[in-house]
């Protein structure tokens, strides 16, 4: 079963002007959840101009060193949602990594992106950090599991060295408070908590998968959700519901002394509003 934890919705944080020169800022993006359409949409929301607009405003207002998406890239199954991805984050002329999400074919995902796209379990450095990439689905479910063999994989790993680690994944391992979801997450999450918790250089666990922003401290370790480029869900709601809050993402600015601050950034609103009286999709 997942942990459960204490959650706030949108992390504090100080922000760009708290970076040291040897800082590097780190930009999650997830659940963009394109399609072949350019016109595509997600429960009426076109999600390629979400996307945009959302990495667009990341350029601009974190000017980060380096991009990660946390799953569920492509909605429809298409090479041309992978391909568009790939155009766009190419464009930005920065590092950028990629997990698969539920509901991604990581065959497609695997040709259009090549070695930037990370799984089962893969680790890349970026500056005085490591990140550690995990594969979290689960085949033909919604919720995800990882193997016995990821985690002995993990703990050898993060047994190899000492410096500041972030663990990636697209699905959540803890208890995020919406009921709904909270039975689509890592089914042996806690087993991934307790295993970071082992190793003090795991500063932070990463994920996608539920639309909405999260952070909680378990023990000195951060679980930290990050809103979509697409449509987002309701925090708390026991039944499927949307949010008014606009897409966004989340920034971690990562200090050579180990420590990090993060922060939600969001778009003023929604490109296009979606169909908020939906009742699922």
């Amino acid at each position: 079963m997942p942990a459960t934890v204490t959650r706030s919705c949108e992390a504090p944080a100080k922000g760009q002007e708290s970076a040291s020169p040897t800082s590097l800022r780190l930009v999650q993006l997830t659940d963009p959840h394109l399609f072949r359409d350019p016109e595509g949409c997600l429960l009426g929301m076109p999600t390629r101009a979400g996307f945009e607009a959302v990495l667009a405003l990341a350029l601009e207002r974190s000017r980060p060193h380096a991009l990660v998406v946390t799953g569920d890239l492509v909605h429809d199954e298409s090479l041309a949602g992978y391909r568009v991805l790939r155009e766009r984050l190419d464009a930005t002329g920065l590092p950028w990594f990629c997990v698969a999400g539920n509901h991604d074919r990581w065959s497609l995902m695997r040709q259009v992106l090549g070695a930037r796209a990370l799984g089962p379990i893969e680790l890349r450095e970026l500056g005085h950090w490591r990140l550690v990439f995990l594969d979290s689905r689960l085949p033909g479910e919604t919720g995800g599991r990882l193997s016995a063999e990821q985690l002995r994989a993990l703990d050898k790993r993060l047994a190899e060295g000492r410096a500041p680690t972030l663990i990636l994944l697209h699905h959540h391992p803890a208890l995020i408070g919406c009921h709904w979801l909270d039975g689509m997450g890592v089914e042996n999450g806690a087993e991934l908590i307790a295993l970071a918790q082992r190793h003090p250089e795991v500063r932070a666990i990463l994920f996608g998968h539920i639309h909405q922003a999260f952070s909680a401290q378990l023990d000195g370790l951060s679980l930290l959700g990050a809103p979509a480029t697409s449509v987002q869900f309701l925090p708390h709601s026991p039944t499927f519901a949307l949010d008014h809050k606009p897409p966004g993402y989340r920034e971690l600015c990562l200090h050579d002394t180990g420590d990090f601050d993060t922060r939600i950034l969001r778009l003023a609103r929604y490109p296009s509003a979606p169909c908020f009286a939906a009742q699922g999709y």
